[in-house]
Parts: C-alpha cells; structure tokens; sequence
C-alpha cells in the first residue's frame, strides 16, 4: 500500500502527531499545610500534614485530625481552603469554642487564620500552623554526649576534689582537720551537684522530652570549676599585687559565671532561642548585682564583700613591693578617718531612731 492509494493519510498524519506531542494541561493541586499539635508551649507532640480540604479537627474518629482531650468537642473546627495567604476557620463546637490570640470565637464563628500564629483549643490544646510554601527554619544542631565531654566531666570532677582539698588545708587551723572535714565536704557538694543536675535533668524532659543527665553534670561540673578557679585566682592575684579590689568583689565574677552556667542549663532544657535566654538571664543578673550592692551599702556602708584581704597566702606568693613602717602609717591615718565618720554615722542613726520611739 502506498500513499497513492490513500491520500488523506498525508493530510491527517501531521496534525496528529502535533496532538501527540502536547502535554494534557495539569491540575493545580491545592495548597497544603503542616498542622503541629504543641504541648506545653514549646514541645511538638504531633504533626499532620493536610492537603484535602475541608479539614475537621475533633475527638470523633471521622475526623481528619482526632484529637483526646476531653475538652475538645467531637468536630471541633473545620479549615477551609486557603485563600489569598490565609485559612479560613469554622468553628464548630458550642461548649468550649477556640481562643485565636486574646480572641474567643464561639460554634457558628468563622474568622481568619494566618500560618505562623497559634490556636488554643479546649482547656489548652495549643495548634499551629505551617504552610507547605513557607521556608523551613535552619536545622537545629544536636550532638549527643560524646567521650571528650565525658573525659571532661571526669576531670571537673577531679579538680572540684582538689580543690576542695587545697581550700580546707588552707583554712585548717589544727593537725588532722583537712582528713575530718574533706570527707563531709565532698559529701555535700558530690550531692547538691547531683540534685543540681537531676532538677535540670527533669525540666529538660518536661519541656523537650529529653532529660540530658549528663551534659547538666558537665555543666555544673565545669561552672563549679571555673567558679572556683576565679576565686582562687582573684584571691592570690589581689595578695600578690597587693589589690584588695580584687578580693572584695569576687563574688560579682562569681555571679557572671553563675549566670553563663545557668544560660547553658537554660539552652540544654528548653526550646528557647539563644538570644532570648541570654536577654533573660542578663536581665536578671543586672537586677541581683544591683540589689546585692543596694543592700551591702545599706547595711555596711560599702559595696565590696570584705574590708579587708580575707585570704593571707605565702609571702613569696607576693610580687608588691614591701611598704616601709612610715607609708603604712600614713594610710592607717585615712583609715582611721573613715572609721570615725562610719562610728559617727551609725551614733546619729542609733539616736535618731531612739527619738522616733520616744515620739
């Protein structure tokens, strides 16, 4: 058979094959969304993915997300398609209705619901939503206890002990102190480190789900060490170079570095950023600093914690040139000075307040 037999099949064939090769427009698949049932503010307990609308929310089995608190109406709410970035909320339950914000909507209520915000169903079951368009947040880094951070636990502990050991020989004031006191000491701090870290241990599995035991020990551990350390540290550089400042406001470093163990804690525990944890805890850093110092004027007219060096180490420890008879004598003179006006101060505070009585 040839062409000549059957002319129209030149004339059909290459229509044909222009059909075939277009492709069959596509749907336009709706858009999806990720439902995030959070518990206790932060932690999520379930996600569902949603990509057929409407969706209904309750505890009956029908619905598409079922639901077990006993607060939460058979269909709760029902979500609508999307529609110009938002989803479209109907809220079907006549008991407890839904809070969107400050806002309470009641069975029959329909309002607007943005990706992003949060819905409190019932007595608390808190939702989110999360549109498929929206990006993804950066992956969260998690590394679990690992040997090195075992090794240094182990060595925290170590150095607490002789630590320990070198503080009680230094305050010992008789033979045999340091073996009768070192046992009850490492006793009570072996014991508070390990309630330390258990409380932290049980925050971290109510907000995250994970209790972390040992990165909290190594944290105190390390925090317990440091803090130490700079006291130390303080104590004999203020000895050495003759710098009673050093000794006298110890214990504000001592505060800063609780503050940076307990910014660590914080971020081992909770699933709140960084950044608001560090504004947190400044916070109050800045406000106990400020108390502590309002209240150390108040009641000792100074600031600093010791008037004078409460730690006299070794003489070849110190590096200050030695102070001649006459220099040392004249500041005793402006010693003496404040004395007198602090022993004048507190005279006329014990006078004014006998007056007060008498009135």
């Amino acid at each position: 058979m040839s062409q000549h037999d059957y002319p129209e099949l030149t004339d059909i064939a290459p229509d044909h094959e222009e059909a075939s090769t277009q492709a069959p427009p596509l749907a336009q698949e709706p858009e999806g969304a990720v439902l995030e049932l959070v518990e206790r503010g932060h932690r999520l307990a379930m996600a569902l993915p949603v990509f057929a609308w409407p969706c209904t929310i309750g505890r009956a089995a029908t619905n598409d997300l079922v639901l077990t608190d006993p607060s939460i109406g058979p269909s709760h709410v029902r979500l609508h398609q999307p529609q110009a970035g938002h989803y479209d909320v109907e809220v079907l339950d006549s008991t407890n209705g839904v809070w969107h914000g400050r806002r309470h909507y009641q069975a029959g209520e329909r309002f607007a619901w943005q990706p992003g915000q949060r819905l409190t169903l019932g007595r608390g079951v808190q939702l989110n939503l999360r549109s498929t368009a929206q990006p993804l947040t950066a992956t969260q880094r998690w590394r679990p206890f690992s040997r090195a951070q075992g090794l240094l636990t182990a060595m925290a502990l170590v150095l607490l002990v002789l630590l320990s050991a070198w503080t009680t020989w230094l305050g010992a004031t008789e033979t045999g102190a340091l073996a009768r006191q070192l046992p009850a000491i490492l006793l009570w701090m072996l014991g508070g480190l390990l309630v330390w870290a258990l409380g932290w241990s049980l925050m971290g599995k109510l907000f995250t789900g994970v209790t972390g035991f040992w990165r909290h020990v190594c944290i105190a551990s390390v925090g317990m060490v440091a803090m130490a350390l700079l006291d130390v540290l303080l104590s004999v550089t203020g000895f050495a170079l003759s710098w009673p400042l050093l000794s006298r406001f110890a214990s504000l470093a001592s505060f800063s570095l609780m503050a940076v163990v307990i910014w660590l804690h914080l971020r081992a525990a909770t699933l709140v950023s960084a950044r608001t944890l560090a504004l947190a805890v400044g916070g109050l850093l800045v406000l106990g600093v400020g108390a502590k110092l309002g209240l150390q004027w108040q009641t000792q007219k100074r600031l600093g914690d010791n008037l004078y060096m409460s730690t006299m180490l070794p003489p070849e420890w110190r590096w200050a040139p030695t102070t001649s008879v006459d220099q040392f004598m004249q500041g005793t003179d402006s010693m003496r000075e404040q004395l007198q006006n602090r022993s004048q101060l507190e005279k006329d505070d014990d006078e004014e307040g006998d007056d007060s009585g008498l009135d």
